[in-house]
């Protein structure tokens, strides 16, 4: 359990945005970018550089980019 409290996703208008997505697909924010929500700018900041960097950086294409984010992460036991 968590022991900072951290804002709802839709306690600000700015939140309510940064946070749609993740709530369209009906699943939480991330722990790693959540805890941001004190500061919707560095968190809006954050989310920006990382579809930057991950995304969009080579000719692949965003498909086989997810697919090789998602391998990558499954072979790391990554969970998150």
């Amino acid at each position: 359990m968590a022991w900072i409290d951290l804002p709802d996703d839709d306690a600000t208008p700015a939140l309510e945005r940064l946070t749609r997505t993740y709530r369209k697909q009906n699943r939480p924010v991330p722990s790693v970018v959540a805890i941001m929500k004190p500061n919707p700018a560095a968190m809006r900041g954050v989310l920006a550089m990382n579809s930057g960097v991950t995304f969009g950086g080579s000719s692949l294409g965003r498909r086989r980019e997810e697919l090789i984010a998602t391998a990558t992460s499954a072979l790391n036991d990554c969970f998150y």
